[in-house]
């Protein structure tokens, strides 16, 4: 399967951030990684492949090389995407009907939830035999089971001209079915999912889906057309990458991905950028086997970060919207992003490193800075490089609809940014 088909497979597998740490370690364990546990000691692992999932929905995979460690190369990315999410005791009705409450998360399109065929997945605690016992599982309702509906144009004539405003606590309630349907219907629909009973659902952790596969599309399938691109789409191409990488690696540098939950609502949780799981599994490895505190700073000295997270492409209706001179275009390759303000982490000696190694393997770089009059998006880049004082470089590949509940991008691009991490995982800083 070449690389674009496998994202779409990704994509279409990982309507959540922990069914994407779970797809992740799927494609890491057919590579020879190993899981270990945060509980378990450390000391004596041997120089091998490993991956570390923290909190089901955050993971850090990485490769200690034979050698003792002189630096670490780390590939970031997030799990999380804008969608919709289920408020504790959601079920309610109103005028027949039986609808959700949901919460909007992150810096959702909320146009592009209206009138699609919406699925729930999530995870699910379900007791066990003695409190605080609790299992954890996956769960996922594919078939479309939710639906929020827009406002008919004869009961809202002037919405064509001046524009559809949402209130976010009245009008994105998705309509799960009618009142008759019966009572705690979503309980009893993740129950029957994951073959328990109602009785043993302690609590369940849901988000809305778009049932549409990923897919290819275009005149000649130059395109995709998928949700969740931001940012599973570098997720995958650091789950490839590192990989890759595992397969060539011969030298001291070991190398680092790090894929981090809720970059979209600012990255302060214990899954996060801003939380200690990174910091933690680096010191781990460095000072394993007796290392003091003072090697593994050096380490940490001689170490470069490259954040991954999806760069905006130029779009041909709204081409104003660009600094003039940076228009990155979808199959043009990757994007690197720059920000006086630091809202990139991308340094004069990163975007260097990084134009020199795509330079080295024929990888062409596209450009972007936002424009001066527009705020501008962050990343983990910043986060990550002020915890670890790692030079770190932004990038990411050029999309279309940017968060909306179905996104867009071009099909060249995934195998440039895969290769381009490849390089970046044996680069010499």
């Amino acid at each position: 399967m070449n690389t674009t088909d496998d994202l779409l497979a990704f994509l279409s597998s990982s309507p959540t951030p922990y069914h994407a740490v779970e797809s992740a370690v799927t494609r890491l364990q057919a590579g020879g990684f190993r899981l270990v546990v945060e509980r378990d000691p450390w000391e004596q692992l041997a120089p091998g492949r490993y991956a570390v999932v923290h909190e089901d929905s955050a993971l850090v995979a990485f490769v200690i090389p034979a050698s003792p460690v002189t630096g670490f190369r780390i590939v970031g990315a997030h799990t999380d995407s804008p969608n919709l999410r289920l408020k504790p005791q959601a079920e309610y009705t109103k005028e027949g009907y039986l609808q959700l409450g949901v919460e909007v998360y992150g810096g959702a399109l909320l146009n592009s939830w209206l009138d699609r065929d919406l699925g729930l997945a999530g995870r699910v605690m379900l007791r066990g035999g003695r409190a605080p016992s609790f299992e954890t599982r996956l769960v996922r309702l594919d078939h479309p089971r939710l639906r929020v509906p827009q406002l008919a144009l004869h009961l809202d004539r002037d919405v064509n001209d001046k524009g559809l405003v949402l209130n976010r606590q009245e009008h994105l309630a998705p309509v799960l079915g009618l009142k008759d349907s019966g009572e705690a219907e979503v309980t009893a629909l993740v129950a029957e999912a994951v073959g328990a009973s109602v009785a043993d659902v302690a609590h369940v952790d849901l988000m809305l889906h778009d049932t549409l596969e990923a897919t290819r599309g275009g005149a000649h399938d130059e395109l995709i057309y998928a949700a969740r691109l931001d940012d599973l789409a570098m997720c995958h191409a650091g789950v490839q990458a590192i990989v890759g990488a595992a397969n060539v690696t011969d030298g001291a540098l070991c190398p680092v991905l790090a894929l981090f939950d809720h970059e979209e609502v600012g990255s302060q949780s214990a899954t996060g950028a801003e939380s200690h799981f990174l910091p933690r599994v680096l010191e781990r490895i460095g000072r394993r086997g007796g290392g003091s505190f003072d090697s593994h700073a050096r380490v940490l000295a001689s170490s470069l970060c490259l954040s991954a997270d999806m760069a905006h492409a130029v779009h041909p209706n709204y081409e104003s919207r660009h600094e003039p001179r940076h228009k990155p275009v979808l199959n043009g390759g990757p994007v690197l992003k720059v920000n006086a303000r630091q809202s990139y982490a991308t340094s004069a000696r990163t975007a260097t490193i990084v134009e020199e190694l795509c330079d080295s393997l024929d990888i062409p770089l596209q450009h972007f800075v936002n424009r001066t009059d527009l705020p501008c998006g962050s990343t983990i880049g910043p986060i990550v490089s002020t915890l670890l004082g790692v030079p770190t470089a932004d990038i990411g590949n050029p999309m279309l609809s940017m968060h909306s509940c179905r996104e867009m991008a071009g099909a060249g691009d995934p195998e440039l940014m895969q290769r381009l991490m490849v390089g970046f995982f044996g680069v010499e800083g």
